[in-house]
C-alpha cells in the first residue's frame, strides 16, 4: 500500500486553470482591483500609449491582446458586481430544431420616472454598457420609441415616416435573440427578465452606491478628456 500522506496536495481547479490559455485564466487580483478607480488608471494608461503610436508596441499588445485582457476583465467584473445575470449555454437545453429569431419589447417606465436617464444607463459611454449586456445575455439590444434618438429634431422629422414606426410607441428596449428553436424562447425570456431587473436597480440604488453609474461617469470623463 502506498502512503500518500507526504504527497503534496494539489488543487484540481488550479491545474485545470493552468491548462487554459493566458487570456482565459482566472486572475485573482481582479477581486481586489475591480474598482472604478483602477479601471480609470488602465484607461488613462491606454490613452497615454495612444499618444505615442508605434512606440511601445509590446505594451500596446499586452494591454489590448495579451493575457489576461486587463481592461476588458476589470470592466466585466465591475458590471457583474452591479448584479448582471449572465446566460450560460449550460443553462439551456441541447440545441434542436431550426435557428429562429425572436423579439420582445421591454417598455421603460418613463412616465412614472420622467427625470431618470434610462437610455444613458442602458447604453453607457459609447454603448459600452449595452455591448457588455449583449455579450452576457447572448442577445441584441436596441433602444426604440419616443425619446430614443439623441437628436430630438431629427426624431420629430422622422416620426410617421416608413421604417420609423417605432417612434410612435413609448420608449422601450427591443430585445432580439437568434438561436435554435429549443432554446431561443428561454434565452429571450432570461434577457427580458435581466433587463427589467437592470432598470429597476437603477431606480432603487442611491447614486453614491451605484457602482455602474460611477463607472460610466468615470469612463465618460476619460473618453472626453
Amino acid at each position: 500500500m502506498t502512503d500518500n500522506k507526504d504527497q503534496p496536495e494539489t488543487n484540481s481547479d488550479s491545474q485545470n486553470d493552468d491548462n487554459k490559455p493566458p487570456s482565459e485564466q482566472f486572475n485573482p487580483s481582479l477581486l481586489q482591483k475591480a474598482t472604478p478607480e483602477y479601471l480609470q488608471e488602465l484607461l488613462l494608461d491606454k490613452k497615454t500609449l495612444q499618444n505615442f503610436p508605434n512606440t511601445f508596441k509590446h505594451l500596446e499588445l499586452i494591454l489590448e491582446k495579451g493575457g489576461p485582457l486587463e481592461i476588458a476583465q476589470v470592466r466585466e467584473r465591475l458590471f457583474h458586481k452591479n448584479g448582471s445575470i449572465q446566460m450560460n449555454n449550460t443553462d439551456l437545453p441541447d440545441p434542436s430544431g431550426q435557428i429562429v429569431t425572436l423579439q420582445r419589447k421591454v417598455f421603460i417606465p418613463v412616465k412614472e420616472n420622467p427625470t431618470y436617464n434610462f437610455v444613458g444607463r442602458l447604453l453607457g459611454p459609447r454603448g459600452l454598457t449595452a455591448k457588455q449586456m449583449e455579450q452576457d445575455l447572448g442577445c441584441k439590444i436596441m433602444v426604440r420609441g419616443k425619446g430614443s434618438m439623441r437628436d430630438k429634431r431629427k426624431e420629430d422629422q422622422n416620426r410617421g415616416k416608413p421604417n420609423w414606426e417605432h417612434l410612435q410607441e413609448e420608449l422601450h428596449v427591443l430585445v432580439s435573440v437568434e438561436d435554435y428553436e429549443s432554446r431561443a424562447e428561454l434565452r429571450l425570456q432570461h434577457a427580458v427578465n435581466a433587463i427589467t431587473v437592470f432598470l429597476e436597480q437603477g431606480l432603487r440604488t442611491p447614486e453614491d452606491k451605484d457602482l455602474l453609474k460611477q463607472t460610466q461617469l468615470m469612463e465618460l470623463a476619460v473618453l472626453n478628456a
